[in-house]
């Protein structure tokens, strides 16, 4: 797979914060289709690399607008601005809809503990 974007980071709506799961987002490319899903990525910011949580398309908790974001594991500086590249390395499953938010959170647990398997195993 190893589809590549990147970008400056853009606010977002603030949940993955508030979920405990801060996320740096990107403006979706134009004229340039997306996968959609949640993914085992790694990211480069500020000059050093990282393994991250990448979701494409639009989210269960979203506005309608297509989103690419990104948890970055191990990580919790502000970014807003900085330039910022991701590259998927697997899809770990398909977006899903309607989940409570203490569902959410276990998702999004299980979606860290998957990329850090995934990962680790692909170095």
């Amino acid at each position: 797979m190893h589809t590549k974007f990147q970008g400056k980071v853009i606010r977002g709506d603030g949940l993955g914060r508030k979920l405990g799961y801060p996320t740096a987002n990107l403006n979706r490319p134009k004229n340039r289709k997306i996968p959609r899903g949640v993914f085992a990525a790694r990211v480069r910011v500020l000059k050093k690399n990282y393994q991250g949580v990448a979701v494409l398309g639009i989210p269960s908790v979203a506005d309608g607008k297509p989103k690419l974001e990104i948890h970055i594991l191990d990580f919790n500086k502000i970014i807003y601005g900085k330039w910022f590249s991701v590259i998927l390395i697997k899809k770990i499953r398909p977006l899903k809809t309607d989940q409570s938010k203490k569902e959410l959170i276990k998702t999004i647990k299980d979606d860290c503990q998957k990329t850090r398997k995934i990962l680790r195993t692909t170095e």
